[in-house]
């Protein structure tokens, strides 16, 4: 039988029911043409004429009591599928999340938004990944539901929102010899070895293209592959490193950090969280998006 519908498994089991079609259809608001041509269907699909006019109504062959109680629990089912809406209870829910974000994202967002788990949502659990060249794939296929940082260059169907604004600065040994006042001038910096992080996903992109205009030159000392070495090496060493004033405030406390400002200006960038359409309605998702943009809201 082609193009089975609820409307039809409806029908059949009205019938059955109300031992009419008459009744059948006022009860449906259907026509009597169109309950009959439905059941017309059905007994052309089985080879079985399903219902029999007695005197008592229209009462069911034994084909019809055989599969009247599949035919119920389909439409119950085509009928829990169409009117399923999805639900999210962060207080009770044990879902794990797919956060995807540099370890400077992991230094900022994180303290905040596990303590507010700790509180609102403790069974949520996180998957902590490294934003890469495989970030937007991620998000599209569903292993990452968000990715936080700034991500230049994704196609259509990507959703991204603002979590706050940030800008750079230069971070120096709190003891270092040569630079002791609140800012470095342009000599001291081009005189200078840096430290340089080899990462995507961070907004330095701005900082190699102010650099690149304004012909700034930089002596690479030490490059590394993230900012979980910036603390140590800066500390114990004599080098420099440009990085979001966020992070640096944050390492700058407890730490033989100083905090400078750079003799150049280099453009504020926009820090944001990314998903894609597929997921831009999964009540989880919202939430999380939400909880996320609240606890960085400047």
């Amino acid at each position: 039988m082609d193009n089975l519908d609820l409307k039809n498994l409806m029908v059949f089991d009205e019938i059955y029911r109300t031992a009419s079609i008459s009744r059948a259809a006022d009860n449906l608001d259907l026509g009597q043409s169109a309950v009959s041509m439905i059941l017309t269907k059905f007994r052309k699909h089985y080879g079985d004429p399903l219902f029999v006019r007695t005197s008592e109504g229209m009462q069911p062959t034994r084909l019809a009591d055989d599969i009247v109680g599949p035919m119920r629990q389909a439409m119950n089912i085509l009928k829990a599928t169409l009117e399923h809406r999805a639900h999210f209870d962060a207080a009770t829910s044990t879902r794990m999340f797919g956060l995807c974000m540099t370890d400077i994202g992991q230094r900022i967002v994180m303290p905040r938004l596990l303590e507010h788990l700790r509180r609102a949502a403790p069974g949520v659990r996180i998957d902590l990944s490294y934003t890469s060249e495989h970030t937007a794939r991620q998000l599209e296929s569903g292993e990452i539901d968000l990715a936080i940082g700034f991500l230049a260059q994704l196609d259509a169907g990507y959703f991204q929102q603002k979590l706050f604004d940030d800008r750079f600065v230069c971070i120096v040994n709190r003891k270092h010899p040569r630079l002791r006042g609140p800012a470095i001038s342009l000599d001291q910096f081009q005189a200078e070895s840096h430290l340089i992080v080899a990462t995507q996903g961070t907004g330095h992109v701005v900082v190699e293209q102010t650099l690149e205009r304004n012909h700034v030159h930089r002596k690479v000392g030490l490059r590394i592959p993230n900012f979980l070495g910036v603390v140590s090496n800066i500390a114990s060493t004599e080098y420099l490193a440009i990085v979001p004033e966020r992070f640096a405030r944050i390492i700058a406390e407890g730490n033989q950090i100083k905090v400078m400002e750079l003799p150049f200006p280099v453009p504020k960038y926009r820090v944001m969280q990314h998903w894609h359409e597929r997921y831009a309605r999964d009540p989880g998702v919202v939430w999380l998006r939400n909880t996320i943009a609240e606890l960085l809201r400047e």
